[in-house]
């Protein structure tokens, strides 16, 4: 599943084949399509894979025990821009670059992208509901959750900038500009 993760990620579905998959894995073709089916139905098992592994990251870099809301998505930002810049290929996201490609052909992509940033949405706005809370103030659910779609939105559009070779400091300033509006 790594191998074929690597591949869809940097490559995409379409420029993906079966055989590239076997050749980095070294699975046979055979044993790839007697285990996985199709290479849909593979491509559609690394997906959701990848996509619970980023709710992961997101989940991990809202924990810090700040007090300071501004701070905690500033900590989230970062990783997030720690993350892309990470990758000499500035490869992106799958998840994103999944859409693009496949949302037309393939619903499931969309269905399990639509769970995905409702779930990074989630960990951001327990996060943040937990930090005002131990701060003492209280916030109303919806400002929650709209403080947390606006981490998000901001987070995949930083990811998604992160493909061109913009250095870290702009694109924390990117981030952070879209926190802020």
């Amino acid at each position: 599943m790594d191998a074929a993760q690597e591949l869809f990620w940097t490559r995409g579905y379409d420029r993906t084949s079966v055989e590239d998959i076997a050749a980095a894995s070294g699975v046979a073709t055979s044993s790839l399509y007697a285990t996985h089916g199709s290479k849909r139905d593979l491509f559609l098992q690394v997906f959701r894979r990848y996509c619970a592994g980023r709710v992961d990251v997101v989940a991990d870099a809202v924990s810090d025990s700040t007090d300071d809301g501004d701070e905690l998505l500033a900590i989230f930002l970062r990783r997030v821009v720690d993350d892309c810049v990470s990758y000499p290929d500035r490869r992106g996201c799958l998840m994103l670059t999944s859409l693009t490609e496949l949302r037309e052909r393939f619903p499931e992509v969309v269905e399990i992208s639509t769970v995905t940033i409702a779930a990074m949405e989630q960990a951001v706005a327990t996060a943040l509901a937990r930090t005002a809370h131990r701060a003492g103030r209280r916030l109303h659910a919806r400002d929650v959750a709209a403080r947390a779609e606006q981490a998000v939105l901001a987070s995949q559009a930083v990811i998604h900038l992160s493909r061109l070779p913009l250095p870290r400091p702009r694109l924390l300033a990117m981030g952070g500009a879209l926190l802020r509006s």
